[in-house]
């Protein structure tokens, strides 16, 4: 099953009809830190991909820089809005088999999911900020951290939260699942060799939310000139994943532009030694386990690449790092690159579907669900409805029940929802920036795996 929470706060953001607005909070981790007055970082996009560089929590808030003498400002909250809902489905099929055998395979499944919540929000208005701004100054000297922040403003822009919704009380999210099958087989020709037999499968998952927590959440740019403070207010739209951004004005936006960018930025992984890669590769899976070594790791490298200074690293990460140096000590600018290709994608899947590529790793299924992931953004990716689609049979039918089972909790922790029989899913739109992500991520770990031909490609 793909997160729960990251599910319902997804859904949360559309039944509050706030979908571009608002950013629905991928774990309950991330929701501690992301209440009104709290800093969030963002990277500058460093590549033409269709994916956005996500927005980074921070454990510090805006009233950590500035002067101490006030008390925290108020803020608005709205009356308590009452969500309940309730998903069941049903799915059944029968195949047929081969010629030489005579007989009838039958199976059913069910999903059923509930979560009720009832939830505020909390909002910073307008005039709190004006006054804040007028009247609060800047902590003199800087703290430590926020001169590290400013320091990255080349490379990153500061965010606050302005707008937060919460739980108003303990909540509960479920989801059930089973599954059935039945079937009976025999050989032509051989009347007493007959085959039947009948299987069942359960699984459900709770996850408790606290009360308090922040499901979804607004954020307002922190500009910061000299003594001098303010917010901007852009379009949040801009701070959402679109599917439209970074693309050249003379290139329309598709799979095959996709595959083409993600090659030409990986293709110096194929050229390292094999030894290396594997052990490249184990690194990197152990990081996958390590959401904030795993970030700590794109920050050093990216500021090693635009600097030269290379920073110390403890764990796994300092050993990516040392690979990427030559004997003299000197980074590979080449190699850094193709590194922080995979790494920018890897941050912005969510803690599940790293979890869930962990596992992938580990039973060597990389390749199945690069073909499935290809497959899925070459015949939707310019598709702007929300459509039914079925996933390529051949692909889910060569792994064994729980490789399949795994890859299609991969493809809908993307927000992919199953839809009926045939692992039919309904395609949406907005789902191009993770998917997209999920797909680079995928190359990546693949080429270090095993470079191929069936790599991607920069002549693709």
């Amino acid at each position: 099953m793909s997160s729960l929470f990251a599910r319902d706060t997804k859904s949360l953001v559309r039944e509050l009809g706030r979908r571009g607005e608002l950013v629905p909070v991928d774990s309950l981790t991330s929701a501690l830190h992301l209440r009104p007055f709290c800093l969030v970082r963002k990277k500058l996009r460093r590549h033409p991909w269709p994916w956005d560089t996500p927005l980074i929590p921070t454990v510090f808030t805006l009233m950590d820089v500035l002067e101490p003498d006030s008390p925290v400002p108020e803020v608005s909250r709205s009356e308590p809005i009452h969500i309940q809902e309730v998903v069941a489905g049903a799915v059944t099929g029968a195949v047929s088999v081969s010629p030489g055998l005579q007989g009838k395979v039958m199976g059913s499944s069910g999903v059923t999911r509930t979560t009720t919540l009832v939830v505020q929000t909390l909002w910073v208005s307008p005039h709190t900020w004006e006054t804040l701004v007028e009247k609060r100054k800047l902590r003199t000297p800087r703290p430590s951290f926020f001169r590290e922040l400013q320091n990255r403003k080349e490379r990153e822009s500061l965010y606050v939260v302005t707008e937060a919704v919460e739980t108003m009380q303990d909540t509960t999210l479920q989801s059930s699942s089973n599954a059935v099958g039945a079937g009976q087989l025999s050989l032509l020709g051989l009347s007493h060799l007959q085959l039947q037999g009948q299987s069942h499968m359960a699984k459900e998952k709770t996850v408790t939310v606290p009360r308090g927590t922040v499901l979804a959440y607004r954020v307002l740019q922190l500009e910061i000139e000299g003594d001098r403070w303010t917010v901007l207010y852009l379009p949040e739209g801009k701070l959402c994943r679109d599917t439209g951004g970074g693309w050249t004005l003379d290139e329309e936006p598709n799979f095959q532009g996709l595959q083409r960018q993600v090659g030409a930025q990986l293709q110096d992984m194929a050229t390292l030694l094999p030894g290396l890669r594997h052990t490249l590769l184990d690194a990197l899976q152990e990081l996958l386990k390590d959401s904030q070594a795993l970030q700590e790791l794109e920050d050093t490298l990216e500021q090693a690449l635009d600097t030269g200074v290379l920073a110390q690293l403890g764990g796994p990460g300092a050993y990516i790092l040392s690979t990427l140096q030559d004997p003299s000590g000197s980074l590979s600018t080449s190699k850094g690159q193709a590194i922080l290709c995979v790494l920018g994608a890897l941050v912005v899947l969510s803690d599940t579907q790293r979890c869930l590529l962990a596992q992938s790793l580990e039973r060597r299924i990389l390749p199945r669900q690069l073909e499935l992931v290809e497959s899925i953004l070459e015949a939707n990716f310019n598709q702007m409805e929300e459509t039914p689609f079925s996933l390529p049979r051949e692909v889910l039918s060569s792994l064994q029940s729980e490789d399949a089972a795994l890859t299609l909790s991969l493809a809908e922790s993307c927000g992919l929802e199953l839809q009926g029989p045939g692992h039919q899913l309904l395609w949406d739109p907005d789902v191009v920036p993770q998917l997209s992500a999920l797909y680079g991520s995928l190359a990546g770990l693949q080429l270090l795996a095993n470079p191929s031909p069936a790599a991607p490609s920069a002549d693709a």
